[in-house]
C-alpha cells in the first residue's frame, strides 16, 4: 500500500513561484545592466582591489586600442606609462581609504604606443561593506591637453614678447633722456649768452626811442621765456630720474618752507595765506615739497588781479587717503577744460596775462602716480579755484 502524496502547502508554493519571479527578475536586471555597461557610449572598466581588468564595455576596448580578450585579468597600470602608473595607484587607494568618488588623470598608451591623455573617474562598489570592485570611467581629454599646452605656449611667447617689448621701450627712454639731458645741455649756454648780449645792448644804446627799446624788450622777454621753459624742462627730467625714498613726511613743515620762499613773489601784494593742520604723510620730501610749491605758487599768479587775494590751504582724510587742496579766489577756470590744465604744456591762459610753461601741473600729477595718488583741479570762472592731490596712506612706488 502507497502512502498518498502530501498535499502542497499554498503558501509554501506561493513563497516558491515568488521566489522563483524575483530571481527571473534579477537576473533579467542583471542581463540588462550587462547590455547596458557593454553599450554605453561612455569607456568603463571594472577593476578588482589588485587594480586588474574585470569587465570592459566596448567603448573602453575601443579608447584602450585592445579587445576584451587582452584586457581581462591584466592590470590597467600596464597600459599606462611608466610615469602615470605610481599616481594611479595611489587614485585607487584613496578611492579605497575614502570611499568616495575620485578624478585624476593618466596618460594611457595606446597599441602602437602612442600616448594620449585621459581623466578617470573612479569609486568603489561595496555590498554589505565587502568590497566588490572599482568602477573606472574614462575620458579621451587629449584635444582639451592639446589646447590647454597651446594657450600655455602663446601665453610665454606673449609674455617673452612683452618682456622684449619692455625692454626696447626701456632702452628708447633712456635714449630719449639722454638726447633731451644733452639738448637742454646744449640750449642753456646760447640762451644765456643771447641775455647777456641783449642787456649789453640795451646799456650800450642808452636812452632811445620806443620803437627801438619795444623790440628789444619783447626779445628779451621772449629769451627769459625760454629761460624759463629750459628750467622747467630740467626739473621734469630730473624728476623722471629722481630716486625717492619713502619716509614720514610733516606737511606743515614742507608748507612752511613753500611760503617762505614764495615771499619775494608776495612783495606789494595784499595777499594773505591760511592753513588747515596738515598731516604727517609716509612720502618723498621732494616729490611733495614740488607739489605744494607748484599749487601755492599758482594760487599766488592766478590772484594777482584781486585787491584782496586769499589763498587756503585744505586738508581732508578719508580711510585710505589724503585729500590736500589749496583754494585760492583769483581767475578760476572752466570745469569743461579740467582735464587739459595737467597735460603737457596744458595752458588755459595766455602767456601775456600769466607767466608759465604749462609743464608744473603736469609734473605733479606724475608725481602723484608715481606713489599711488591722484592730481585734479575745481574752479569757477572769476571765482577761483581749489587744486587737490589725493596721497595714499600706504604709498607704492611705481615705475
Amino acid at each position: 500500500m502507497t502512502n498518498p502524496e502530501p498535499t502542497p502547502n499554498p503558501l509554501v508554493t506561493d513563497l516558491q513561484q515568488r521566489v522563483q519571479a524575483l530571481e527571473a527578475e534579477l537576473q533579467t536586471r542583471q542581463q540588462q545592466a550587462m547590455t547596458l555597461f557593454s553599450e554605453a557610449p561612455a569607456p568603463y572598466v571594472l577593476l578588482n582591489s589588485q587594480g586588474r581588468v574585470q569587465e570592459v564595455n566596448a567603448a573602453g576596448c575601443a579608447l584602450l586600442g585592445r579587445s576584451r580578450e587582452v584586457l581581462l585579468g591584466k592590470r590597467l597600470g600596464g597600459f599606462l606609462t611608466p610615469e602615470s602608473q605610481g599616481s594611479f595607484d595611489v587614485l585607487l587607494q584613496q578611492v579605497l581609504d575614502g570611499g568616495l568618488k575620485h578624478r585624476g588623470e593618466a596618460r594611457v598608451l595606446h597599441a602602437d604606443d602612442t600616448p594620449f591623455d585621459v581623466l578617470l573617474d573612479v569609486d568603489a562598489s561595496i555590498v554589505d561593506g565587502a568590497f566588490q570592485h572599482f568602477r573606472l570611467v574614462m575620458t579621451d581629454i587629449t584635444a582639451h591637453q592639446q589646447v590647454k599646452q597651446d594657450l600655455l605656449d602663446t601665453t610665454t611667447a606673449q609674455e617673452r614678447q612683452l618682456q622684449e617689448q619692455a625692454a626696447r621701450i626701456r632702452a628708447l627712454n633712456q635714449e630719449l633722456e639722454q638726447i633731451v639731458a644733452t639738448f637742454l645741455q646744449q640750449l642753456h649756454l646760447p640762451t644765456a649768452r643771447a641775455m647777456n648780449f641783449l642787456g649789453l645792448l640795451r646799456q650800450a644804446l642808452g636812452e632811445q626811442p620806443e620803437q627801438v627799446t619795444a623790440p628789444l624788450l619783447k626779445t628779451e622777454r621772449a629769451v627769459q621765456a625760454v629761460i624759463a621753459l629750459l628750467a622747467t624742462l630740467d626739473r621734469y627730467m630730473g624728476l623722471r630720474s629722481m630716486r625717492v625714498r619713502l619716509q614720514r613726511v610733516d606737511l606743515n613743515k614742507v608748507l612752511d618752507q613753500v611760503i617762505k620762499e614764495a615771499q619775494p613773489q608776495l612783495v606789494g601784494r595784499n595777499l594773505r595765506i591760511t592753513r588747515d593742520s596738515l598731516p604727517t604723510v609716509q612720502g618723498d620730501i621732494q616729490g611733495l615739497y614740488l607739489i605744494l610749491n607748484e599749487y601755492v605758487s599758482n594760487a599766488v599768479k592766478f590772484t594777482k588781479e584781486r585787491e584782496a587775494a586769499r589763498v587756503h590751504v585744505l586738508a581732508r582724510e578719508t580711510e585710505t587717503e589724503y585729500h590736500i587742496g589749496v583754494e585760492d579766489n583769483g581767475t578760476g577756470f572752466n570745469m569743461r577744460q579740467k582735464d587739459r590744465i595737467f597735460q603737457l604744456f596744458g595752458r588755459l591762459h595766455s602767456s601775456r596775462d600769466y607767466e608759465g610753461t604749462g609743464v608744473g601741473l603736469m609734473t605733479v600729477r606724475r608725481v602723484c602716480e608715481r606713489f599711488g595718488g591722484r592730481a585734479w583741479g575745481e574752479g569757477k570762472v572769476d571765482q577761483g579755484s581749489t587744486f587737490w592731490f589725493a596721497w595714499p596712506k600706504q604709498p607704492r612706488l611705481r615705475e
